[in-house]
């Protein structure tokens, strides 16, 4: 059974302890080394465990986050 939801989001939204795929690289996010104003918006760079140990990227890329799926929500219905 799987218990991974893949979605898709900015790296605006992106924090530490998510796992995330970057350019068909799986990696997870330590932390937040840098963010800097550019004339081309907002970049944002990250520390990962992934191969290079950085994420560097614009705020407004896109970028797959995979998350787990708490076994105790996932069966839950909002109907009584």
């Amino acid at each position: 059974m799987n218990n991974t939801h893949e979605y898709r989001t900015t790296l605006h939204h992106v924090k530490a302890g998510m796992q995330v795929i970057y350019h068909g690289e799986m990696m997870k996010i330590i932390g937040l080394k840098e963010k800097k104003l550019t004339n081309k918006g907002l970049i944002y760079q990250f520390y990962t465990d992934g191969e290079n140990g950085t994420l560097t990227g614009n705020g407004g890329n896109k970028i797959t986050v995979l998350e787990k799926i708490d076994d105790l929500h996932k069966n839950k219905s909002g109907y009584v």
